[in-house]
């Protein structure tokens, strides 16, 4: 099978920083501002999160499906990503300008109305997109490379926008030591958010564009539902085994990572206290699992194969994730000076991020695997359907994240507008354990439901083989 040409893995690859960016904007700044700066409850703010995935449990399977379906000269996935592009930055802008001293209900519809706005714009790219990927690649190994691409450009997003947006949008001032309690800032980096976001989106249309004509082809039964009804066949998807597995194992590992990013900020500042300047450089730990999470995801499933080489990513990265609260609960954190605190933290911090990152390659590329095994099953290719029962488990896992960090931080009645200074120490430690042993079930919830994923590399060469010797027949009739 011929390589796929640099610049088209690049091009594919660049559309993810749109998600990456709102990951990034989401999980780490847009809690944060409405609720320590605005001053919206944390139960308010985290259900405005998982309401907006109400919208998303129809819409992405709905484009999913469209985009399966799609008949035209621009191809299936195409005319979708274009349709986002602009929207998306225009809708991010929005959310993070609201109009001043709103009451709660307003600023809660606010968030709620703007939440949505920007998922339904990033529907319309992400879930097309993805689905691309395993058109673009059909090879066992191929969809790893393929796919490191798209997970590298995604962390290169949020990367990107942690560390600008704290060390140009909202850097410590004599008016705002902690600069992220500066509300004038926010609509500046609402609109960065926005252009960096729509331009990643458009200049992955324009780079792809032309891999449109050996693209797959609808194959149109009569027998499909319509598309408005769409989410109903998101549980079809799940009677596959090996599908079920990975949509609860994205489930688990992507409430753990929502409700760890949504608490980022918290847990730096008043459980490390840290000061306002670390924050960018903390985030940017992210950056050495950038570089190396495609290699290790590679080489590991080279070695042994991809569920042997998921477990040992999800296993290693939990210990490294977990170590900076086992050793303040030991009391380590405190006997030492900042700066070997930071370089701790950081260290293990970026340590996990690769393999992290490892696994969600992995998974990725397991999904794909799946797709193959269902077109074996029901002789045509419905990327577009998986792909949004796989986004739609990441969004709403992220929202249930964000929702969970929420009630959380009322539960332990956390102060608004606080330096670490003015918070009792038994909310700092009622903090430390929500963000440590709290979060220690979803991991081990991931860890077991990874360990079931039942193809091997074997069967998946079987599937193959059975497709291709189906297609031959069918060819010759």
């Amino acid at each position: 099978m011929a390589a796929i040409p640099l610049s088209t893995r690049l091009s594919y690859g660049v559309g993810q920083l749109s998600d990456g960016v709102k990951q990034s904007a989401f999980s780490t700044f847009l809690f944060f501002y409405y609720n320590q700066v605005l001053g919206l409850s944390g139960s308010l703010a985290g259900s405005a999160a998982l309401l907006a995935l109400l919208v998303d449990a129809i819409t992405d399977p709905m484009v999913g499906q469209l985009s399966d379906r799609l008949q035209s000269r621009w191809g299936r996935r195409h005319p979708f990503m274009l349709a986002g592009a602009v929207p998306f930055g225009i809708a991010i802008f929005i959310l993070f300008s609201p109009p001043a001293d709103l009451s709660q209900a307003a600023l809660f519809a606010w968030m709620l109305g703007g939440a949505i706005s920007v998922r339904l714009m990033l529907t319309l790219f992400y879930v097309p997109h993805l689905s691309l990927g395993a058109e673009l690649a059909k090879d066992y190994y191929g969809r790893t490379s393929l796919i490191g691409y798209r997970v590298f450009f995604a962390y290169a997003g949020i990367l990107v926008t942690s560390v600008v947006g704290f060390s140009l949008f909202f850097p410590p001032s004599e008016m705002y030591p902690n600069g992220m309690l500066n509300k004038a800032s926010y609509p500046g980096f609402g609109l960065f958010c926005g252009m960096m976001g729509s331009t990643a989106m458009l200049l992955s249309v324009a780079g792809t564009w032309r891999s449109i004509p050996e693209l797959s082809k609808p194959v149109i039964t009569g027998n499909e539902s319509t598309a408005w009804l769409a989410f109903i066949d998101v549980f079809r998807t799940l009677k596959l085994d090996s599908f079920r597995v990975l949509f609860a194992a994205i489930l688990m590992f992507a409430t753990l990572a929502g409700v760890s990013q949504t608490l980022m900020i918290y847990v730096a500042t008043y459980v490390f206290e840290f000061k306002p300047g670390h924050l960018a450089g903390l985030a940017s730990s992210v950056l050495i699992g950038i570089i190396f999470a495609s290699w290790v995801a590679q080489g590991l499933s080279a070695r042994f194969d991809k569920k042997r080489a998921l477990r040992i990513c999800v296993i290693t990265g939990g210990f490294f994730a977990f170590s900076p609260q086992i050793l303040y609960f030991g009391g380590f954190l405190g006997q030492i000076d900042d700066a070997l605190k930071f370089t701790l933290v950081f260290s293990v911090n970026g340590i996990s991020q690769i393999f992290f990152i490892a696994y969600m390659i992995l998974l990725d590329s397991m999904l794909s695997d799946s797709i193959d095994e269902h077109q074996l099953d029901c002789g045509k290719r419905e990327e577009g359907l998986f792909f949004a029962a796989r986004s739609f488990a990441t969004k709403a896992s992220y929202g249930l994240g964000s929702f969970l960090a929420g009630i959380g931080l009322d539960i332990i009645e956390f102060p608004k507008s606080a330096t670490p200074e003015t918070v009792p120490v038994e909310a700092i430690i009622k903090l430390a354990i929500l963000s440590g042993p709290v979060l220690l079930f979803f991991f081990i919830a991931t860890v077991l439901i990874s360990n079931r994923y039942p193809m091997s590399e074997a069967r998946h060469r079987e599937i193959m083989g059975a497709i291709a010797q189906r297609e031959k027949l069918e060819f010759k009739d």
